[in-house]
């Protein structure tokens, strides 16, 4: 493979990948002013606009496929692998993800961008108890402290929760590789900065 075919492969790629995002963004915004988000709040819209752009991401830059090429695998793998360890948010957002998938779903199959919109719909639908179980749980904040009396004064006495060390932090000595990656010495890179 010659320099000008890897240069056209290159561009060829650029173009696919300048058409996907401004196609994932028009998908967002006209699914935004559909009838299905008429109603809904600005959190659930900010969420479904989360949401869709993650999944068009997914599909189009992880999965490497078209939108017509969207099946059932996608959207099973997109809800039980690729969002409870890939996107971050809450777990009352978490709760409407779901919700939010498939009417995206049914929204595509109406505009003509996909044909099994109701049958991917129902997948995700399907798969949503799967999903809730992978949400972080909530994390108890209330660090509850135990008090005993003391038996000389009758105070309550307070038990304090451990203190964590912090370690201290490692110097870098003048000769070794700077840590920012650049193969210079320290002294010659980010060292001259101090």
């Amino acid at each position: 493979m010659g320099l000008a075919d890897i240069r056209k492969k290159q561009n060829e790629e650029r173009q696919r990948d300048k058409r996907l995002v401004h196609f994932t963004n028009a998908a967002s915004r006209d699914f935004q002013i559909s009838k299905a988000m008429k109603s809904k709040t600005r959190v659930y819209k900010d969420n479904a606009d989360y949401v869709v752009k993650s999944f068009l991401d997914y599909l189009f830059f992880d999965q490497h496929k078209e939108i017509r090429e969207l099946n059932n695998s996608h959207a099973t793998h997109f809800m039980l692998e690729f969002v409870p360890y890939k996107l971050t948010f809450t777990r009352e957002a978490g709760k409407d993800i779901a919700d939010i998938l498939s009417k995206f779903l049914l929204f595509m199959d109406d505009n003509g961008h996909i044909h099994n919109g109701s049958e991917l719909s129902s997948v995700v639908k399907k798969s949503n108890r799967a999903f809730l179980k992978l949400l972080p749980k909530p994390k108890r904040t209330s660090a509850k402290k135990t008090t005993k009396q003391s038996k000389i004064t009758k105070k309550p006495v307070v038990k304090k929760k451990a203190v964590k060390k912090v370690k201290p932090e490692v110097k870098i000595g003048r000769n070794e590789p700077c840590p920012c990656g650049s193969g210079k010495k320290y002294k010659k890179c980010c060292g001259r900065l101090n």
